[in-house]
């Protein structure tokens, strides 16, 4: 249903750092959940996935039925040292992001299994004052930023189920294959240090994994255990501020979520993220600026209507290396499931 940030570099005088399910007689309760009340529930059982944010957010890559169809806005306020892109610093930095993100996502089967395709687009304006080598540098950059596509494919515990075999499913643990790409959409200038696209392509891959703990995923005490791993390799940027390449190494992250359900119509997270890499080469020499930083933050998820959820996220950098990030964001989602 749904799918549901540190670099350093050195730019010019600047360092810009249907398997088959269980064949048992689902509980009465659940033998009796109509579509509209299936659609309610999942509508606050699951999240959507974070855009030009610091994680993809808890129950991202959570299973939904098939054909399940996700339209979700979210409002994202970033500030610290990082640009819009996760993972990119600028050392010296003040940046304050502000970032409106459109997303689209729909469950179909593969084989039996889960394949859930989604598209992002985000629009936004970024301020920057970067302090460094004695010379301050203001700029703003604003539009449209970078375009994503990505799926998510079962590999295990993630079977394609109907609305009602997935109301009697019993979750227990899952992973999927997670791959994405983000493409240069955004707006970019050579001539800014800071802009809001990246001006090159770069592709991810995730091991989303989650343990349950729960009768099917409408239990209205489920609690859940999520773990992804992702790695991010990067085109270089042939077109860098005061340079002429610039190369970025991949980027490890692993989040986690510790999730809970507090009855029907909310739901609370504990939210981790480690990140660590994307080192950085200017015109062939090496940056040293490798990043690391953990991020710890929480999540509140709340029923508004039978057919819209709002999610809160609010993560704040708790450790880092000399390279790595600073600050803290705030996301609002409004997850609204289409029939």
């Amino acid at each position: 249903m749904s799918d549901g940030c540190q670099r350093g570099e050195r730019v010019g005088g600047l360092s810009r750092k249907a398997t088959k399910s269980r064949r048992r007689s689902p509980p009465a309760a659940l033998r009796r959940v109509k579509p509209a009340k299936l659609c309610a529930g999942l509508a606050v059982a699951l999240a959507a996935a974070s855009a030009h944010a610091q994680d993809d957010g808890p129950r991202v890559y959570q299973l939904a039925p098939l054909g399940a169809k996700t339209f979700t806005t979210f409002a994202v306020v970033k500030r610290g040292n990082e640009t819009p892109e996760s993972g990119d610093v600028v050392l010296g930095s003040k940046i304050n992001t502000n970032i409106v993100v459109f997303r689209y996502a729909q469950t179909f089967s593969l084989g039996g299994r889960q394949l859930n395709p989604f598209m992002i687009l985000p629009v936004g304006k970024v301020h920057s004052i970067v302090r460094q080598a004695g010379a301050t540098i203001e700029n703003g950059s604003s539009g449209l930023g970078d375009a994503q596509i990505g799926v998510v494919l079962g590999l295990f515990g993630s079977p394609a189920l109907t609305p009602e075999a997935y109301a009697a499913f019993r979750p227990r643990l899952s992973s999927g294959l997670l791959a994405r790409v983000f493409f240069p959409t955004g707006a970019y200038s050579a001539a800014k240090p800071v802009n809001f696209g990246a001006n090159r392509f770069s592709y991810q891959l995730g091991l989303p994994t989650t343990f349950v703990f729960g009768q099917s995923y409408l239990d209205p005490s489920l609690t859940a255990l999520e773990i992804l791993p992702t790695i991010t390799f990067y085109d270089a940027n042939t077109s860098p501020f005061g340079a002429t390449r610039v190369a970025k190494a991949p980027q490890f992250s692993v989040e986690s979520h510790l999730t809970r359900n507090l009855g029907r119509a909310v739901w609370l997270s504990a939210d981790m993220l480690y990140r660590q890499g994307g080192e950085t080469t200017t015109d062939g020499e090496p940056d040293h600026n490798a990043t690391q930083g953990w991020s710890a933050g929480m999540t509140a998820a709340f029923r508004l209507a039978p057919m819209a959820t709002v999610i809160l996220t609010y993560e704040h950098v708790v450790e880092r290396n000399d390279n790595g990030p600073n600050g803290w964001f705030f996301r609002t989602a409004l997850v609204v499931p289409l029939r």
